[in-house]
């Protein structure tokens, strides 16, 4: 029961601030919004049981990426077009869709795992997780590692200012 409870309340903060990333209007509580609700997913794997998961989903999304957001943000000139006029029908679908969504997902996901047990599916620990990265997927790291030093260096030769 207890757990349950738990469940919820992550699924809710994550969804109400993937939301809020989503609908506020400037673009820092957009990016702070989208972190916390990162940081509510490493939240869910904890509770599910997979720690490394969650240390890479902290390290990775929260302490890198929605920081270079931050950073991009605050850089950037101001932007001075007016935020546009919400049309409250579509907002009002929007909300509903969304809804309609998240909670025919949450009753999917209830059913089919009410009563599983989570956690340590896979008795996997660290040192295993690093060898199967250096040996069986070391190709597809070092792709993955390339295609993020290709962006860093494009969004450097986009941000560098003409003289």
């Amino acid at each position: 029961m207890f757990s349950d409870v738990i469940f919820i309340i992550f699924w809710l903060v994550i969804v109400v601030f993937a939301a809020l990333a989503v609908f506020l209007q400037k673009p820092i509580y957009n990016a702070f919004s989208m972190a916390i609700s990162i940081f509510s997913v490493a939240g869910m794997y904890i509770f599910l049981g997979y720690e490394f998961l969650a240390a890479l989903q902290v390290l990775v999304y929260v302490g890198a990426i929605s920081v270079a957001i931050i950073f991009v943000i605050m850089l950037s000139p101001p932007v001075t077009v007016k935020p546009k006029k919400l049309n409250p029908f579509k907002v009002l679908i929007g909300i509903v869709t969304a809804l309609t969504f998240f909670g025919l997902f949450f009753i999917l996901f209830y059913q089919k795992y009410a009563g599983s047990k989570f956690g340590n599916v896979v008795n996997a620990n660290i040192n295993e997780v690093g060898t199967v990265l250096a040996t069986k997927y070391a190709v597809p790291f070092e792709i993955i590692s390339v295609i993020l030093l290709v962006a860093i260096l494009g969004a450097i030769v986009l941000a560098k200012k003409e003289d």
